[in-house]
């Protein structure tokens, strides 16, 4: 028989992910193949414009040229908050353009979209700027134009065959994703921004609001190193104002809200690096960079390919022994594996997929299910560990009881209460982990105290479960290892892709040109495209290279006879008197697996077939259920069910949040220490 579902759940979707990854390259590559002239095409006035590619830096305005003598009369700028966590933007911008300065065309601003992460090179915050429109109530041109440059997109505003004079208003509105920066700790979020920065225009009255779905509870505006803005009011519509500021002067505010007013929020992290500028060579260097890339990149892929499938199949796939019935293993009789451990003796060995696996109707001796899960699909997963939790219940180690709350009967949450077993010495250093963090505050313990708490506990049981399945001899190498191995080597020849991308990118358009190639795209993408695909390759066959022992292999095919069993119990085959005990000790089993409603339908014709007979069936002890007043086998299996997948959201959870705060504990901030920012000038 094949594997059960849960023995795929690591390895099933790989073909759709390779053609989504294989699209998405192509995508890209298509992208790049437009003309870069089509990037510089002006937009319509009050309209959307398309965005200059990081690399065509052609359009950019000439910044370091602006007269200083310009200056703003006035700025104000609207902030919308929007439950999502972005920001809808209206600034009305009053600009006195210098008479000495020469020439000017219009106005620009450049609004930060790629920030850097704190401790971090290789990743980058991206506030995505979408909605960019331009009006002018005093009539001047407002032609707009984008140009990304990297960490800021400039909107730039006017026309070169038009000029402009005087004091003009410009109205400029856009849209900023994942602006607002969640505080899971302290339940709330914060618009921490940087209205002003690094602009080297003074400006006059500068007025700011700031509207969210709801109240602020606290405001916060700073200007230059740390100094008060003149006003700042809180409320529905948070206000602040400042007279006046220099050149160079920044301007931050910060408005704390609760999280509950709020959709899900987070920041968007992406993986990226700046690009780079080109560079040139002879034509017969060249030729044989740009010919090298190409091939590189189209040869990439399929070296990756072709490499980790003679090792999955040499390597990677389970040994099973030769000549004997799954499940046994050499030696004494060539019987099956007792407490888990195999009776020693030798025998050939193959390797292939699982065969044909025979009923079991006991689980594999001296392998809990936590084990079993572990050897099924070569990963530790919260899953073993919340049915480990179960699995001690029923042996006496602790006994759970539901917490009524909410409405009527509502189950929502859960008592842990530690018991003293004669049998402590039997358990596993794993399970001896997982009640040491259970009750590390004490017992009783309630399911949501533990949650920030148990993340590391977690982490140290699954690593006590891979270091068992490796004592026990079931695996050669630890899974947990070779698939962090080889998703590590997959990461860099992805990463290798990406800067390859960006950063060779916009240098091999200029040495395919030198080359005389007529290459549709530069070569250095075709080069970064392939070594990303490698990499993808890499991760997802490096995957499949966690293959069990032939020991482990007769513990896989024992357990999966078992689970036959489970599927395909019937009720006339459980004697009434052993109803409870076989019900618990196969639960933790039947939830590892996935069949636990079907274990619990079996019970309940067992239960009815006894009633009928004027017997009772005892209901488990170690689980006490207040869903209702006469719990029955399902009603048990649903309230286990309901704990273990709480427990493993409780189990994983950690606390931290994403982004700075503008209200540190001395009161102060410098200005300019939030997310984004803007500056302006004229071109």
């Amino acid at each position: 028989m094949s594997h059960p579902a849960r023995s795929h759940r690591h390895r099933r979707g790989y073909a759709a992910r390779l053609a989504l990854l294989v699209g998405a390259a192509l995508t890209l590559l298509g992208v790049a193949a437009a003309p870069a002239a089509l990037a510089q095409t002006p937009a319509q006035s009050s309209t959307t414009a398309a965005v200059a590619p990081w690399s065509d830096l052609s359009a950019a305005p000439a910044q370091a040229a602006l007269a200083t003598a310009d200056r703003m009369p006035a700025f104000d700028s609207a902030f919308v908050v929007d439950k999502d966590g972005g920001i809808t933007v209206t600034e009305t911008i009053q600009y006195s353009f210098d008479s000495s300065g020469g020439v000017r065309h219009g106005i620009y601003r450049a609004i930060t979209v790629r920030q850097g992460v704190d401790g971090r090179t290789d990743v980058y915050r991206y506030l995505s700027m979408t909605g960019v429109s331009v009006s002018s109530p005093t009539g001047a041109d407002a032609t707009v134009q984008l140009v990304d440059n990297g960490p800021d997109v400039t909107i730039r505003i006017g026309s070169a065959s038009k000029t402009v004079s005087g004091t003009q208003t410009y109205v400029v509105r856009y849209h900023l994703a994942n602006v607002l920066n969640p505080f899971t700790d302290t339940q709330t979020a914060e618009f921490y921004y940087n209205v002003i920065k690094d602009d080297t225009v003074a400006k006059g009255a500068v007025t700011v609001s700031v509207t969210a779905p709801v109240a602020a509870t606290d405001v916060r505006c700073t200007r230059g190193v740390g100094a008060a803005c003149d006003s700042a009011t809180g409320g529905a519509t948070a206000r602040f104002a400042v007279g006046s500021l220099g050149a160079g002067e920044n301007l931050t505010i910060d408005t704390r809200y609760p999280l509950s007013g709020f959709s899900k929020i987070a920041p968007d992290i992406r993986t990226g690096t700046a690009g780079a500028p080109g560079s040139g060579l002879d034509e017969g260097v060249a030729k044989v960079a740009s010919l090298a890339s190409v091939a590189g990149g189209v040869l990439a892929p399929i070296v990756a390919l072709v490499v980790m499938g003679m090792l999955v199949a040499t390597r990677g796939r389970d040994e099973w022994y030769a000549g004997l019935t799954p499940g046994l293993t050499p030696g004494l009789g060539q019987g099956p594996i007792a407490d888990g451990i195999p009776p020693g003796g030798s025998a050939p060995t193959v390797r292939g997929k699982t065969p044909t696996i025979a009923v079991q109707f006991n689980p594999p001796p001296g392998v809990q299910p936590g084990l079993v899960g572990t050897v099924i699909d070569e990963s530790a997963d919260t899953l073993d560990v919340s049915a480990t939790v179960i699995d001690l219940a029923v042996r006496g180690y602790l006994r759970i009881e539901e917490v009524e709350g909410g409405g009527m009967f509502a189950r929502t949450d859960w008592r842990l209460t530690a018991l003293s077993p004669t049998t402590a010495h039997e358990l596993r250093p794993y399970e001896q982990s997982v009640l040491v963090g259970l009750f590390q505050q004490g017992s009783p313990v309630l399911l949501s105290d533990l949650k920030n708490h148990f993340a590391k506990t977690l982490a140290a049981t699954k690593d006590l479960m891979y270091d068992e399945v490796l004592s026990r001899g079931w695996f050669r190498k630890s899974p947990q290892s070779q698939r962090t191995a080889w998703r590590g080597f997959g990461f860099f020849v992805m990463g290798a892709g990406i800067v390859t991308i960006f950063a060779y990118g916009s240098i091999s358009r200029a040495i395919d040109i030198s080359s005389g190639l007529p290459l549709p795209i530069p070569s250095g993408w075709v080069l970064g495209a392939g070594l990303l695909l490698a990499g993808f390759v890499i991760q997802l066959l490096g995957a499949r290279m966690a293959a069990k022992t032939a020991a482990g292999s007769a513990v896989l095919a024992q357990s999966l006879g078992f689970r036959q069993y489970l599927v395909t119990a019937e009720a006339n085959q459980i004697r009434w008197e052993e109803a409870q005990d076989v019900f618990s000790r196969y639960l933790p089993f039947a939830i590892v697996f996935g069949v636990a409603d079907r274990w619990a339908k079996t019970f309940q014709e067992v239960a009815a077939a006894a009633a009928a007979a004027g017997q009772v069936v005892i209901m488990p002890d170690w689980y006490i259920y207040h869903g209702t007043l006469f719990p029955d086998f399902g009603s048990i299996v649903d309230g286990v069910d309901s704990f273990s997948t709480t427990a493993s959201g409780t189990f994983q959870s950690t606390p931290g949040s994403s982004g700075g705060s503008g209200f540190g504990s001395s009161g102060g901030s410098f200005s300019g220490g939030g997310v984004g920012g803007s500056s302006s000038g004229s071109w």
